[in-house]
């Protein structure tokens, strides 16, 4: 009986490791050439001419469950010709053809439409940049990273504000079937929170202020982040708001990557366009609405009234703060000076007789 109970078990766990081994996600699906034949291993690696170390590890589960999973990895790396390659002496272009068709479309896709977006915006390289200006600016991995590519939630997808994102790469004819297939991925404008938006923009980059000075950008782009953060839309999000406006609700359209100076007529922050801009969020928007300055800095010589409102109303609120703190502290010493302890037992915070009603008996 007891042999039998383990030839069961066994069996029951055998079939359960092959259920496993045949649905689990693999990458092989892309890896027709066997990369991960080497690049499975967590060691394979080399230390570059500046003495870093070089990682070639690829994960296979990771990779299997990411966005360009489906993806050869010679799509992206046509460079290497024979296997196995010599030393890698070139960045992957992002604007490659990949041979996979997205649904409804007749050709192989491709990121070169948003590259040429990305190339004609504040971001991209210019003729005309220092090689200070061209290691500064963001690049395609600066902001997409493998964990922005996993699956999201479909409950995290805004479906009224995707679709229009879907017409950048698709078109409308069939329009409906290709947005069922790409959502998963989708959330308002992209799959990172206002919240990391925030972070995104502002780490290594625009709240670096040596880094903003050598590029030499305005005073009010020296200071966007401090005053962002100052605004009602900077409070909201450091509260945790997923609706208020992060850095990409203002400055780019559905393609994201269209971010350009204000000053330039494309641009969503230029004064006109900002009646549009502030539509998506708010209502009733007018020349008057539109004359608030988001990255206000209050500052007493250049806006004397607003400075004045905004010390008093400072002033009023800390004022009510440390007066409530104050009133409890003068409570508390007159109620132990009155013979009164503070316990906290049964409900209640107050122990004992005061001595007035004491004296009274």
């Amino acid at each position: 009986m007891e042999f039998r109970r383990i030839i069961t078990g066994t069996s029951l766990f055998l079939a359960l490791l092959l259920v496993y081994a045949v649905v689990a996600p693999r990458a092989e699906g892309a890896d027709k050439e066997n990369c991960l034949m080497c690049h499975k291993y967590r060691q394979i690696g080399r230390i570059d001419e500046q003495g870093r170390k070089r990682s070639y590890y690829v994960n296979e589960n990771i990779y299997a469950n990411t966005t360009h999973r489906n993806v050869p990895c010679r799509d992206c790396h046509t460079y290497i010709n024979k296997l196995p390659h010599d030393p890698v002496t070139e960045e992957v272009n992002c604007a490659n053809e990949c041979h996979i068709k997205p649904p409804f479309s007749k050709e192989n896709f491709s990121h070169q439409k948003t590259i040429d977006i990305y190339k004609k915006s504040v971001h991209g390289i210019k003729e005309e940049d220092s090689a200070e200006v061209r290691e500064a600016k963001p690049y395609c991995k600066y902001c997409h990273l493998n964990p922005v590519f996993t699956r999201v939630e479909e409950e995290r997808i805004a479906f009224d504000q995707t679709l229009s994102r879907c017409l950048n790469c698709h078109e409308r004819r069939g329009v409906t079937q290709a947005y069922k297939h790409i959502t998963h991925r989708l959330r308002h404008k992209t799959s990172r929170s206002p919240q990391e938006i925030v972070q995104l923009c502002a780490k290594n980059c625009h709240a670096d202020l040596v880094l903003m000075k050598d590029l030499n950008v305005s005073k009010e782009s020296l200071e966007a982040v401090e005053t962002y953060n100052e605004s009602i839309h900077g409070k909201a999000i450091g509260l945790g708001s997923q609706k208020a406006a992060d850095c990409v609700s203002c400055h780019a359209t559905s393609a994201i990557h269209d971010i350009y100076k204000k000053d330039e007529p494309q641009s969503t922050v230029n004064k006109t366009s900002l009646v549009k801009t502030c539509s998506q969020c708010h209502e009733n928007v007018n020349e008057r609405f539109i004359q608030i300055d988001v990255h206000s800095a209050i500052e007493p010589h250049e806006k004397p009234f607003l400075y004045t409102v905004n010390m008093g109303l400072s002033a009023a609120f800390y004022g009510s703060v440390l007066g409530l703190i104050g009133l409890a502290l003068l409570e508390t010493y007159g109620r132990r000076k009155d013979g009164i302890e503070w316990q906290i037992r049964r409900g209640t915070s107050w122990r004992g007789v005061s001595k007035r009603k004491q004296k009274q008996k």
